[in-house]
């Protein structure tokens, strides 16, 4: 069994070198976290000159450093600093967890039992030098491993749950991938996870913890927001993408306007806000930008203003909109006039006009769409609400309910306060969620 000592060594005695990002690979099923910290990776990206090489085996797959490899593809970095150690696969999700205890990373207790589960061994000696390299003790390892036919059903369980996420993929293609012969077992694993879900108003939290499916507990932690009026004092602290929907909000959109397992389609996905709400509420989606984030590998690059892509599902139950907000957004996401941001009003109104148009004729169940009026950035500090337009492009759709989201008084600097005290203008400080239901 590996040992860090032994990791030590080789990690000490492989030569530093810098190779092409593109040859690096992250293999989601072989890291030792349960999922990507998002503000460590935002944090990373603004100091990458300081951070360590990452650890890589023989073939390109990390072994440690994956928040720091996220990072320089969020920062667009073409080269990454390596470390290149022999590695076999197996090995690879142990020895990221040593790798940081050795640095003194702690890790959640979800992680440490899913890696005291992952190499749990019939051999008593074996899982001694386990629990000692991991640092736990010899009862709390027998309570992790006490019954690992269950626990590695709750893995299989997560992973197939999240496979039913995927639009694209069929329930058979599903059974296909993790090895059934038919779909029976999918379809078990779906009706138990809506069961489970609070939504249901069946289960309790307790259940679930105590159930294949604990994956699930964190949903018993959200509260919706009864009224439309949704305030932030500010934004998610791990998501830094200009103009970023929070994630809360995008929960409450969910929650009120979706059922689990609907479709969402967001083709401005931006920082990835609608992948993580989907995710936490067992939503399906399938997601674009014109220019997605690179360490969000599930955005795929797509610009509405070459019309619908291909890849849609033949039904989707909720497009949501998050568009740059005209003039608001002027060179904050590119400086291509093809940017929403950067096209005049008629232009920009234009290829809204011809995006609902074609979710319209696509029949997409609900349309949401969140922005705020143009007021500052606009000529003669002239009022521009543009739900109201957009509203006229879609007669075969009802207004379901608008949301009003304030901002805080912060979008506003002491210079700008003081040229509408003397011009004499009231400032608009909120953005709006409208929600549309076809007829």
């Amino acid at each position: 069994m590996l040992k860090k000592e032994e990791l030590e060594k080789l990690y000490a005695d492989a030569e530093e070198k810098v190779v092409d990002i593109g040859t690096i690979t992250y293999d989601k099923e072989r890291y030792s976290r349960d999922k990507v910290d998002q503000l460590a990776v935002l944090e990373y990206s603004e100091k990458l000159a300081i951070l360590p090489p990452i650890i890589i085996n023989q073939d390109g797959i990390i072994i440690d450093g994956v928040h720091r490899y996220l990072a320089s593809k969020k920062a667009e970095q073409k080269q990454i600093r390596v470390k290149q150690i022999e590695m076999d696969l197996e090995n690879i999700q142990l020895a990221n967890l040593l790798f940081d205890i050795t640095s003194g990373v702690r890790h959640p207790e979800i992680d440490i039992k899913k890696i005291c589960q992952h190499y749990w061994s019939a051999n008593p000696e074996a899982n001694r030098a386990l629990y000692t390299e991991l640092g736990v003790s010899r009862q709390r390892f027998g309570e992790y491993t006490s019954d690992i036919s269950k626990a590695k059903k709750a893995e299989v369980n997560k992973q197939i749950a999240y496979a039913l996420l995927d639009p694209t993929k069929t329930q058979t293609e599903i059974a296909e991938l993790f090895g059934y012969k038919t779909d029976t077992a999918i379809k078990t694993v779906k009706n138990t996870i809506l069961g489970f879900l609070p939504e249901s108003g069946t289960s309790t939290k307790d259940a679930v913890l105590e159930s294949d499916y604990d994956f699930l507990v964190s949903a018993y932690d959200y509260q919706p927001d009864l009224y439309n009026i949704w305030n932030r004092a500010k934004g998610d602290a791990d998501n830094n993408h200009f103009g970023h929907f929070p994630l809360h909000f995008m929960k409450n959109l969910l929650y009120y306007h979706t059922q689990p397992f609907n479709t969402v389609y967001d083709p401005f996905a931006g920082g990835g806000t609608t992948i993580d709400a989907c995710e936490f509420m067992m939503r399906k989606y399938i997601v674009s930008d014109r220019k997605p984030m690179q360490h969000r590998e599930e955005i795929r690059q797509h610009d509405i203003n070459d019309g619908l892509p291909e890849y849609l599902p033949a039904k989707i139950n909720l497009a949501f909109l998050d568009p740059p907000y005209w003039k608001q957004a002027e060179g904050k996401y590119s400086d291509d006039s093809e940017d929403l941001g950067n096209m005049s009003l008629d232009q920009f109104n234009a290829s809204m006009e011809k995006l609902l148009k074609e979710l319209s004729k696509y029949k997409v169940e609900r349309i949401a769409i969140v922005i705020s009026p143009s007021q500052w950035s606009s000529e003669n500090r002239k009022f521009i609400h543009h739900l109201v337009e957009f509203n006229t492009c879609l007669d075969k759709y009802e207004l379901e309910i608008a949301y009003l989201l304030p901002y805080s008084t912060q979008q506003y600097n002491g210079n700008q306060v003081n040229i509408a005290k003397e011009q004499k203008f009231c400032m608009s400080l909120t953005r709006e969620l409208w929600v549309w239901k076809r007829k």
